[in-house]
């Protein structure tokens, strides 16, 4: 198989990325949630440290109204990071601010004075103003590396390390095993084998939520559990992945 001629996009190592999926299978929970977490955590450090005074990149955040709360808690810890979110923070603030005085038509205008009819066009204007204009660009990097990562897997998921890795996974959480399956332009053959592979992961998990809620009989209070005893949360973080997206994708 030549991987070259499945990179997903220029500039994308695609080896690196068949290698790093290798290596998130071996790691608990969902591959694609541990990769994509990653690329998002360092993509915040580049430009928090080196892209911070670009102007287009602040204008996609300002027009986002920043970050979705999910990414924007990623922004905080550290001297850098909190130097860095202050400056981006005062930015979107004072953009902000100036578009409520432009929909209020002056900063110190008298609310009281305004008959209600008006008052309601105002208040419409002023929503309409700081309302965001662009979803978060941190959803939209975090979006496109799961298109990376997900497309590397489906077009390898026959490779003998790569099927076996998945096998031993703990498969991936529904959000993005969704998504595998709904990629467009993918093998079927390939998304027909990952569901397959998916199907045995979860049966398996099923059954040791059995055996656990079985154990949490009384008559089995005495009886130390196995590897069913932490299925609850792996079922939990299986079923609901890492994020929910600000655009309400899951």
């Amino acid at each position: 198989m030549t991987r070259a001629s499945t990179r997903p996009r220029a500039g994308q190592d695609y080896r690196t990325t068949y290698t790093d999926l290798l290596e998130a299978l071996s790691q608990p929970d969902c591959a694609v949630c541990r990769l994509v977490n990653q690329a998002v955590r360092q993509h915040v450090d580049v430009f928090l440290y080196e892209q911070l005074l670009v102007i287009e990149r602040r204008d996609e955040i300002r027009a986002a109204r920043g970050f979705c709360s999910i990414h924007g808690a990623m922004l905080v810890g550290g001297h850098g990071r909190m130097l860095g979110a202050a400056t981006l923070h005062q930015d979107i603030i004072n953009d902000a601010l100036r578009q409520i005085d432009r929909a209020m038509n002056a900063p110190t205008v008298r609310l009281k004075r305004i008959f209600p009819p008006a008052l309601r066009a105002m208040l419409r204007n002023v929503a309409r103003a700081v309302r965001p204009r662009r979803m978060c660009p941190l959803c939209e990097y975090e979006r496109r590396q799961e298109g990376v990562i997900l497309r590397a897997l489906v077009n390898d998921i026959n490779d003998p390390a790569l099927r076996g890795a998945f096998e031993r996974s703990a498969g991936l959480c529904l959000p993005h095993f969704q998504m595998a399956v709904n990629l467009p332009d993918a093998p079927a053959g390939n998304q027909a084998r990952l569901v397959e592979l998916e199907r045995a992961i979860l049966a398996g998990l099923k059954a040791e939520l059995d055996e656990y809620l079985s154990r949490r009989n009384a008559s089995y209070e005495s009886e130390p559990m196995g590897a069913e005893a932490d299925a609850p949360l792996r079922a939990v973080r299986l079923v609901s992945g890492r994020v929910v997206h600000s655009d309400g994708r899951m």
